[in-house]
């Protein structure tokens, strides 16, 4: 039972909403403003979809799925409009639905032993845990440079009353 609910929250959390998000406010820019950065402190949208791009894949596809881990985590972030928005999206498309597989393909055995990722001890469900927790806060930051160089509304919550209480 707690296999399913987790296979079933990783789905909603990385397809339903982040790569929904993700792809919306690719949609939303031009593709100037996916690679743009104000400063050297801050990575644009183009370079934040890349990077995430390299930790779904090394967290999950590689390490709970058993791929070789052939990231160059650098090289996400030194990308300057190496891919357009279409690539883009689906890059991140790719990855995120292949994570989905494998965790879908996971037992619960699995999700409590312990692995090698990225230089740190971690088990399986911490791995699923992290990988929801740092894509949602890269989509936020990809959600804030859309908003701000587009001054859009993404209307993530569009035809939602979100003021109901229960």
């Amino acid at each position: 039972m707690i296999e399913a609910q987790i296979k079933e929250e990783f789905t909603r959390r990385m397809k339903e909403e982040s790569l929904m998000r993700i792809n919306a406010c690719l949609d939303f820019m031009t593709e100037e403003n996916i690679w743009y950065s104000p400063n050297e402190n801050v990575n644009s949208a183009g370079n934040l979809v890349l990077h995430l791009c390299g930790n779904i894949n090394q967290y999950i596809n590689a390490t709970l799925g058993e791929e070789k881990d052939n990231r160059e985590r650098s090289l996400e972030f030194s990308a300057d409009k190496s891919h357009n928005k279409q690539a883009l999206q689906k890059k991140i498309s790719t990855v995120i639905n292949k994570a989905v597989e494998v965790i879908n393909n996971q037992t619960l055995e699995l999700l409590t032993k312990e692995y090698d990722v990225q230089g740190f001890k971690e088990k399986g469900i911490a791995i699923v845990i992290h990988v929801i927790e740092h894509t949602s806060y890269h989509t936020g930051q990809i959600t804030t440079l859309c908003k701000w160089l587009e001054n859009v509304d993404t209307k993530y919550y569009d035809g939602l009353d979100l003021d109901i209480t229960t």
